[in-house]
């Protein structure tokens, strides 16, 4: 059992703190690219810090701090133009950056915009997903996962919003036999409430479970009645990455599961299907 400094030790995830700074070096999703033609502009936030991405006209990315430095409009109503987001108040404009490039008011040989900077920080895009780093420099290599770079298929991609800290999520993922109970047992009951066969359920009680210690992480596996160890839920296993991906599936489909910190409450849930 974990006492409270050590629970708050593992899941406080803000700038400074041991979690916060450990997580800050890698890269997490935080957004669908598609979302950004609907609305070019989304506010965001990510390991306690509140952001917003942008897209300009020229179409490159963007994600700096959500307070515009002059008088801390929220730039999630920024104006995208050729190159930058200018925030709706002065007219401010930003670069992917940070850096300001324009101040309207002042003087025509003003220099005055070269002293202004805000917050920001590197964004890519992978696999119709966008990543961001916030941690030091240089960042790392964006890690092209198989799932992410194939070209002969389709992906579904969902986002939502879970009010519990990263590492419930992530706990939940090395648990093997909740899926037994709560995806089938549990799941049998609410569909037959509603007079409906549940024709996709999770069948077998575990026979076996076992965990290994991989580069990346830890790969679960699992024996249920039916099967053996020569299965793939065994052979295979499913691989949890550090810090945030769980990858599941089989010949029906593929997924990475994300559970990308928002802050020491909040956990973005991100479903990648292939």
């Amino acid at each position: 059992m974990l006492s409270k400094a050590e629970n708050e030790r593992l899941t406080q995830v803000g700038p400074g703190t041991p979690a916060g700074e450990l997580l800050r070096r890698y890269w997490y999703p935080i957004a669908g690219l598609a979302e950004l033609d609907a609305e070019p502009v989304k506010s965001l936030r990510l390991l306690g810090e509140d952001l917003v991405l942008y897209r300009d006209k020229s179409g490159n990315l963007g994600l700096i701090d959500q307070a515009c430095p002059h008088r801390r409009v929220s730039m999630e109503y920024g104006i995208p133009e050729e190159e930058g987001l200018r925030c709706p108040y002065h007219g401010w404009l930003f670069d992917h950056t940070g850096r300001c490039t324009e101040t309207p008011a002042e003087p025509w040989n003003s220099t005055f915009k070269d002293k202004i900077h805000t917050k920001a920080y590197p964004v890519q895009t992978l696999g119709g997903l966008v990543f961001a780093y916030l941690g030091p420099a240089p960042a790392p290599q964006l890690p092209r996962y198989d799932l992410l770079v194939w070209d002969n298929c389709i992906r579904h991609i969902g986002l939502t919003m879970l009010p519990c800290n990263y590492l419930q999520a992530m706990e939940n993922s090395l648990d093997p036999v909740h899926v037994e109970w709560l995806h089938g047992y549990y799941m049998d009951y609410v569909w037959s409430r509603k007079g409906v066969v549940n024709s996709e359920r999770f069948s077998g009680r575990h026979k076996k479970i076992g965990f290994t210690r991989f580069e990346h992480g830890i790969i679960k596996r699992r024996v249920v009645e039916g099967n053996t160890e020569n299965d793939d839920p065994w052979k295979v296993g499913h691989p949890i990455i550090f810090p945030q991906i769980l990858r599941v599936g089989g010949a029906g489909g593929y997924c990475f599961q994300y559970r990308v910190p928002v802050d020491d409450t909040h956990t973005l849930h991100v479903i990648y299907n292939a």
